[in-house]
């Protein structure tokens, strides 16, 4: 699971599944977690839960827009721009953000920092040695500064037949995307993508229970 630092520098410095090298990223301390330990168990589920509630919606919303409206139309207005977080309940781990992001990202706001980084790396050798991705995966960032404490719940998502109208292979995309795209998104990377590929992660952050009063 752990990417050796050597590695994690050798990966940074080529090109990554035909893209250009990517962009400086936001240095984090963070250790790898054991998914399956007791004592991330609540953390664990209560981040996969959002991560289900948000795949769902992502799909339910693609399929939903492009029934409406014309592709290019509808890069307006997807991919949960308007996604409001659930209420935290009271006791209980809750959800501070939401996040996703790949090797190839689209928007340079979804760009990964280096904990998203090994994160996405992890799971690309997996599948390169013939290993089938990780279901789930999970990072601790300390508190530092006036940054809080951060629990990190990955998990790895794929290309449905409604992305490839606007990640497909460029030279089936309609001529009205593929402008609308060159447009909002000049650095976008996230393309030549078919159906079923790994496509990257959704990321949610978990702050820890508050500790209880002795």
């Amino acid at each position: 699971m752990k990417i050796p630092p050597t590695l994690l520098t050798l990966l940074l410095s080529v090109t990554v599944m035909g893209a250009e090298p990517l962009a400086p990223i936001t240095e984090l301390k963070f250790t790898w977690v054991d998914p399956d330990d007791a004592a991330v168990a609540e953390i664990r589920q209560v981040g996969e839960d959002a991560i289900t509630f948000v795949g769902n919606r992502l799909i339910r919303e693609t399929s939903q827009v492009l029934a409406k409206q014309t592709a290019e139309d509808a890069i307006d207005v997807l991919h949960l721009k308007n996604l409001t977080l659930p209420a935290p309940a009271t006791g209980k781990p809750h959800i501070t953000s939401v996040k996703r992001t790949s090797l190839l990202v689209r928007s340079v706001a979804n760009a990964p920092d280096n904990a998203d980084l090994a994160a996405l790396i992890s799971i690309q050798k997996e599948m390169m040695d013939g290993n089938s991705p990780p279901k789930v995966l999970v990072q601790h960032v300390p508190a530092a500064g006036s940054v809080p404490e951060e629990w990190r719940v990955y998990r790895p998502i794929s290309v449905m037949s409604s992305c490839v109208v606007c990640h497909g292979p460029t030279d089936t995309l309609l001529p009205s995307v593929k402008t609308k795209l060159e447009k909002l998104y000049p650095e976008d990377k996230a393309v030549n993508y078919s159906v079923y590929q790994w496509r990257g992660v959704i990321r949610v952050s978990v702050a820890a229970a508050p500790a209880k009063k002795p």
